[in-house]
């Protein structure tokens, strides 16, 4: 898709420059602030984000607003190992890139999932994840402003599992952000 393609260029020049890095950061701040409100991340919370790029936007800004430990996983080594090398040069600790397939990764230990907007195939990592997350974590999964949603990979209509969501700023091209509570316990299981 052209828009992946348009994303790593713009995040391999964030890396790259600082100019570049603050102003597209200024894109996120506002998104991710929302994020951490709607889903109450703190830093108690060991956050998953599945999908990170060269520049892992998401976890970054996760981590400077809430101290919490983030683990970005993608499924592209090239931006694994770019991004290992700017998170490292930023000096987040608490920020750890790893090379895998969402679909695939253990959820075990992990509060807060996240869900980025350009993962592919966005509906089968959910699922995989809806399967192996712990009960209580909550997912986060953003999703696409309508007339552009055909740039992203598909899904099938979620809305039922999703508990809240929080609109975004019309400026951007994220619509809004849901979030699921993983529920293990059997109807009527009141443990």
């Amino acid at each position: 898709m052209w828009i992946t393609k348009l994303t790593r260029l713009i995040e391999l020049s964030a890396t790259r420059s600082r100019l570049v890095y603050c102003f597209v950061s200024v894109y996120y701040r506002l998104l991710i602030k929302r994020e951490v409100k709607l889903a109450e991340i703190n830093e108690n919370d060991r956050v998953l984000c599945i999908g990170g790029g060269i520049c892992p936007y998401t976890a970054i800004l996760l981590n400077k607003y809430t101290n919490a430990f983030i683990t970005v996983v993608d499924n592209n080594i090239n931006c694994v190992e770019k991004s290992r090398t700017f998170v490292n040069r930023l000096g987040l600790d608490r920020v750890k890139i790893i090379y895998g397939d969402g679909r695939d990764i253990c959820c075990h230990g992990y509060t807060v999932i996240h869900l980025a907007m350009q993962l592919t195939p966005k509906e089968s990592v959910l699922n995989e994840i809806m399967k192996k997350a712990d009960h209580g974590t909550r997912i986060l999964i953003r999703n696409p402003r309508k007339g552009i949603e055909k740039l992203y990979c598909k899904m099938s209509d979620r809305e039922k599992d999703f508990v809240k969501c929080i609109k975004h700023s019309f400026l951007s091209n994220v619509d809004y952000t849901s979030v699921c509570i993983v529920n293990k316990n059997p109807v009527g299981n009141l443990s």
